[in-house]
């Protein structure tokens, strides 16, 4: 429905509207529902989380349109979500909305405002003004009588700062003593009477609860969206669950579009085609509620300010991507049965499965590490290793494991979470690869790789496995003997003419020196060792090919641009 032009969404039912908004830009999303004669059902059927990161997508600046038709129910939602530092009020953001609240009028801005928790309003009020009780003496200052504003013989307020905001919250309390007159004495009493520090506390209480009735837990219970479970037990872990709800709502009972920020690069996951192809529009709403539900958790797991969209983002779609990676894992891929998994499982362990999919990589890397004579606690990068394998094994070790992009073709150089089984694939080879090393090593040179010993000599040389491995095969090579002795300079030319073509640039590995390689390893190694080891050596030798390939056949070799071979100083 992505290409319905705006005339057709006009024409679609209400709950189809509410579908087809899902996963818009916020601009876009904010036309459509202006364009609408219903627009403030629109706006007002959207979870607030829904609507707030709409809004915060547009920019508070820009969303007095969508925010004047919103539910004071919904504001007090976006002040939850946006306006607090962790356990203090963020009382600049709280300003700013108050801003955008106010281009829709004074009545609208005081109907949000009024639904806040008291004790949040005073903190912010207390920013601006002194309140006096007329029943009981105290000193009064000498400021200008243009800064004190009386409504009864109760209270005097005296306003200590001057600002954008100042007028607009003399209007709110206008409006709240002339429409309220409880809660404007409330406030009178918060403000005179309350400590700043219990108010706080106070606030900070009522805002978790409600919180976690929407489905941010608290940070220690959200911790368990990132548990361990046995993937080779998965299914039997799954059937000690209630199956979920999917599709047998009528539209009549629409559930509440409960949605995180749509993910934008994600349309041909599995995850997504399944969510497509296999749910009509309510089970699509249910699961993206439930997503929604999950990335809840994990914001709140990892800490992360819900104000700060980018980084939301971030946290959705590690969220997208680890379901997606459980969803290739149990059905291989096939659509048909990706859709009957999505619809047998809760989505929280969907999150949990790719989570530890990632888990068992990281072991069999910390075992690996262990295996090389290092500590995997201490270990964040091994010198001796070389690109891609250094950063890959890195990104591995990680508390949540990365996958290193460097390892996929055409791959941007940096570190992502994992999304496909591909991934897990092209990882698992590369530690398969490097397991394979430490036996490579000891059969063809005798060389220890895991000892203390070999990682002091080498200590501070930059010196790589692969230059170790093909300077070996170099000197045998050129003069038949398989040993670990630097090229000499005057020797690159000799070198160089026993590995390349003749022809070129760029030259190729020679068949010859590709026999001799094959010689040196047959004499040495076991068939398993063998094949454990071809992946290792091929790069290897790739590495080689690609150092000597453009080099100028009729010139000298300049040692310090040779990089894959060790050479004598």
């Amino acid at each position: 429905m992505s290409d319905t032009r705006p005339e057709e969404f006009l024409n679609l039912p209400f709950h189809e509207k509410l579908e087809f908004l899902y996963g818009l830009p916020a601009r876009q999303k904010r036309d459509l529902i202006l364009s609408a004669p219903e627009a403030e059902r629109l706006v007002q059927s959207f979870a607030p989380e829904t609507l707030f990161y709409t809004l915060k997508e547009i920019g508070s600046a820009d969303a007095s349109d969508l925010l004047s038709l919103a539910l004071p129910e919904q504001i007090k939602g976006l002040f939850d979500l946006d306006c607090w530092d962790k356990d203090r009020p963020n009382l600049k953001r709280m300003r700013e909305w108050i801003e955008a609240m106010a281009e829709g009028g004074r009545k609208r801005m005081a109907d949000g405002l009024m639904e806040l928790d008291l004790e949040l309003v005073s903190l912010l009020l207390r920013q601006y003004l002194r309140v006096h009780r007329l029943d009981e003496p105290q000193e009064m200052s000498d400021a200008p009588l243009d800064r004190f504003v009386q409504f009864d013989e109760h209270y005097l307020i005296e306003f200590i700062r001057h600002d954008a905001t100042q007028a607009q919250i003399l209007e709110f309390l206008e409006e709240a003593f002339e429409r309220d007159y409880a809660h404007f004495t409330g406030l009178m009493e918060e403000i005179y009477w309350g400590v700043e520090a219990e108010l706080e506390e106070q606030a900070y209480q009522f805002r978790s609860a409600r919180l976690a009735d929407r489905g941010f837990p608290d940070y220690y219970d959200a911790q368990s969206v990132f548990a361990y479970l046995n993937p080779q037990q998965f299914l039997e872990i799954r059937s000690q669950y209630s199956p979920p709800v999917r599709d047998p709502l009528d539209d009549r009972e629409a559930i509440e579009p409960a949605m995180a920020p749509a993910i934008a690069d994600a349309e041909n996951s599995l995850f997504n085609a399944a969510l497509t192809a296999g749910f009509a529009a309510q089970g699509k709403r249910q699961l993206r509620s439930e997503m929604a539900m999950v990335s809840n958790q994990v914001l709140v797991a990892r800490a992360v300010d819900f104000g700060d969209l980018e980084a939301v983002r971030v946290a959705v779609e590690m969220t997208h991507n680890y379901m997606n990676l459980a969803l290739e894992h149990l059905a291989g891929g096939d659509l048909k049965t990706a859709i009957e998994h999505l619809r047998d499982t809760h989505l929280q362990l969907l999150f949990r499965l790719g989570v530890s999919l990632t888990i068992d990589l990281r072991k069999r890397a910390q075992a690996l590490v262990e295996r090389l004579g290092l500590s995997p606690e201490r270990t964040r990068e091994i010198p001796y290793l070389d690109s891609p394998f250094r950063e890959a094994l890195s990104g591995f070790l990680q508390r949540q494991p990365q996958f290193y992009s460097g390892l996929d073709r055409g791959g941007a150089i940096a570190m992502r979470d994992f999304s496909a089984m591909r991934d897990l694939h092209l990882s698992y080879a590369v530690v398969e690869q490097i397991e394979a090393v430490p036996d490579l090593m000891k059969a063809l040179l005798g060389l220890d790789i895991a000892s203390a010993p070999f990682r002091a000599s080498i200590a501070g040389h930059e010196i790589r496995l692969s230059q170790i491995l093909l300077t070996a095969f170099a000197r045998y090579a050129i003069d038949r003997r398989f040993v670990l002795e630097p090229i000499e300079p005057d020797r690159l030319d000799d070198a160089r003419a026993a590995i390349m073509t003749r022809n070129g640039p760029p030259a190729r590995l020679s068949e010859i020196f590709r026999r001799s390689v094959q010689e040196a390893l047959a004499k040495r190694l076991d068939e398993t060792l063998l094949r454990r080891s071809a992946a290792f050596v091929k790069s290897c030798l790739n590495m080689l090919e690609e150092d000597l390939s453009d080099l100028d056949p009729t010139r000298a070799i300049d040692a310090r641009f040779i990089g894959s071979l060790l050479v004598r100083r």
